[in-house]
């Protein structure tokens, strides 16, 4: 539905400066120039380091169907380049004779290539690992019968997972199960036995952990003086430790786990600034070097960090792989012929990590499988941070907005059609900006169409010029920031206390949130950007508690905001409750705090369906007390919308009436 569109360059290097945009932003600046002036395909780009590395690790995460499809392209030019191997942490080296024949045999078995993929694991029904096997096996059968062919070597071994006895990981378990030795030490051996004994080249393909090299995985111990110690057992560590000036690390873009582990799970790389920069020149297919590049110098705040002081991308790995970003990433395709004859008495036995895992039966395990490749659901956590796209106009992502007041959260500047900055703009600014523009990065895949319905409408009729400012909720601290904090302070200290802990974690800062966005966003704007000041070109919208917080910021700051657009306005204040103490306290607040109807013009809205149902009753006692403070049709509207629910769905598709009544000329 939507396309991408990028900055052009040239404003890129000349505007921003200009503005005198943050460190962080210049730094992401930088590493956008240093982009376009290096732009290397990712083909060119891996190949090229074998003329200095004969290793070169390449980490992904796991069962990403553009990674492998890439790995598989790649085999012709590796072998142009003198590289006859390709090193695969999915595979059982006990199954090598059989996979080097397959590879050289005059029909292709994928019968027998499924069968070798289930001895290593009894859970990888994923196709686009076959399918290197297959390109392999094509690739050699275009060679000269005595030419040298190439050859993928399997690095791990069938794990005993029958042998484990349940209970906590003790290295006794650990040991029956891994009974060859640790993976990573086994891996390190094949790769010396088959690869640097012969001396050959390779590229060693494994998850992205297993192949750092100089970076060492953090972990707490608590005794320690400075709470820190470090796995340096991967087999890029082991590797570097072995030839350091022979292997080189590559990592395809890949989500990092963030320092909780737990909502969210996962981070984006560099705090969101890699895809950031990347946005910007329309996310080019491209590799390019982390190590002593103002890419490199990104800083990261992962879980990555932890134990390494100012951690930055070239602290992690030499160089990278950018293929699409995270929100058009796609999981690989589950293969149900795997499990064809298999015995589920087996499976049950054999499959990895039965501690955490345990499936009822082989249903109930392809469920499980079929669920790790949803690339939609397993990245929803980056994707979610991912910078919209828009069918019109720019967007410019200022990631983690710092404040005083608040926690910091990312804040979406969306500049119209034919962006001008020697003209003089109005500017928007709307609540929950993570719903605003692009339905692919949202956790219901709906948005309220922003860019469309003020392009489509401004071409309709006269509008005002204006930046649409997104403000970003933090999800865990919305409703305490949205809920118009002097109503809540009139409640009885009952509800109060009810309330608190249950809705607003300990605290109502909605003043904060208001002072956030007039002290903090709103002069960062105005210093950054062409904009009207004043009161009559500044506008603030949202839905639901959005629309409350509009409503209160209009009453709080009626010198800073001149119209306020509340769709779907939540004068219930909290769902679970059904007595009217929370209504009459708004509508209290308003009696005393609404703004001059000559000055100002307020928009309120909702529907008949859901929790929109609930709205009328209060809504029509809010109108009673407009009328009452003499506000009228030229300055105040309120719409009913027959069978429209709570929804991005709704509020997108009558959009355009608040926007014309607040910025009509």
């Amino acid at each position: 539905m939507k396309l991408s569109i990028s900055f052009s360059l040239l404003f890129l290097a000349f505007f921003f400066p200009i503005l005198g945009f943050g460190q962080e932003n210049k730094a992401t600046l930088e590493a956008v120039e240093y982009l376009k002036q290096n732009p290397k395909s990712p083909k060119d780009y891996l190949v090229s380091k074998f003329k200095n590395y004969p290793i070169v690790l390449l980490g992904e995460d796991h069962a990403v169907k553009e990674n492998l499809d890439f790995v598989k392209s790649l085999i012709p030019e590796l072998y142009q380049a003198g590289v006859y191997n390709l090193c695969m942490e999915f595979g059982a080296f006990e199954k090598q004779k059989e996979l080097d024949e397959l590879l050289n045999s005059e029909k292709f078995d994928e019968r027998k290539a499924k069968d070798m993929f289930f001895y290593y694991n009894v859970g990888w029904a994923y196709k686009e690992y076959f399918d290197i096997y297959k390109a392999v096996w094509e690739f050699n059968k275009t060679l000269k019968s005595d030419a040298k062919k190439f050859r993928i070597v399997n690095l791990s071994y069938q794990y005993r997972w029958e042998n484990f006895k349940g209970g906590a990981r003790t290295p006794e378990n650990m040991k029956a199960v891994f009974n060859l030795g640790t993976p990573d030490q086994f891996r390190t051996e094949i790769i010396k036995k088959e690869i640097i004994d012969k001396n050959e080249k390779a590229l060693i393909y494994m998850g992205h952990v297993h192949v750092f090299t100089k970076y060492k995985m953090p972990i707490l111990k608590v005794n320690n003086d400075d709470f820190c110690d470090y796995d340096e057992g991967m087999v890029g560590n082991r590797l570097y430790r072995l030839m350091p000036d022979k292997v080189f690390n590559i990592m395809f873009h890949t989500p990092m786990f963030s320092k909780t582990q737990y909502n969210p799970a996962y981070v984006s790389p560099a705090n969101g600034e890699l895809e950031n920069a990347l946005q910007k020149l329309n996310y080019p297919q491209i590799g390019f070097d982390l190590i002593n590049t103002p890419v490199g110098k990104l800083k990261d705040n992962s879980f990555f960090s932890f134990c390494h002081p100012d951690f930055k991308m070239e602290d992690f790995f030499d160089g990278y792989i950018f293929l699409k970003p995270f929100k058009d990433l796609t999981g690989c395709t589950y293969d149900d012929d795997f499990f064809s004859g298999k015995d589920w008495n087996y499976i049950e036995n054999n499959f990895p990590d039965p501690d955490w895992r345990k499936p009822k039966n082989l249903e109930d395990y392809k469920t499980e499988i079929k669920k790790y490749i949803n690339i939609k659901d397993r990245y929803r956590d980056v994707i979610q941070t991912s910078v919209p796209d828009v069918s019109s106009g720019k967007i410019i992502r200022i990631n983690q907005f710092p404040s005083k007041y608040v926690s910091s959260r990312n804040v979406d500047i969306w500049l119209p059609e034919n962006f001008n900055p020697n003209k003089k703009y109005a500017v928007l600014y709307m609540h929950d900006g993570q719903m605003l523009f692009d339905p692919k990065i949202n956790w219901n895949n709906s948005e309220w169409k922003v860019d469309e319905n003020y392009t489509e409408l401004s071409k309709k009729i006269k509008l005002k010029d204006c930046i649409i400012v997104g403000l970003w909720n933090t999800g865990a601290t919305r409703h305490s920031e949205y809920f118009p904090q002097k109503a809540f302070e009139s409640l009885s200290k009952e509800l109060q206390n009810q309330t608190l802990e249950k809705y607003f974690l300990g605290k109502v800062q909605s003043d904060n949130y208001l002072k956030f966005i007039v002290e903090e966003v709103k002069p960062f704007i105005d210093k950054n950007y062409p904009t009207l000041k004043d009161r009559e070109n500044t506008f603030i919208a949202g839905s639901s508690m959005g629309g409350l917080i509009s409503m209160y910021a209009i009453c709080e700051y009626p010198e800073v905001f001149g119209g306020a657009a509340c769709l779907s306005t939540h004068w219930v204040g909290i769902t679970d409750l059904s007595d009217d103490e929370i209504p009459s306290a708004f509508e209290n607040y308003l009696k005393q705090k609404l703004p001059n109807p000559k000055t100002h013009k307020i928009h309120f809205d909702f529907g008949t369906e859901g929790l929109d149902s609930r709205y009328e009753k209060h809504q029509n006692k809010v109108d009673l007390i407009m009328t009452e403070k003499g506000f009228n049709k030229n300055n105040w509207t309120t719409r009913k919308f027959e069978s429209a629910d709570h929804s991005e769905n709704s509020w997108s598709k009558r959009l355009s009436i608040p926007l014309e009544f607040l910025l009509k000329k």
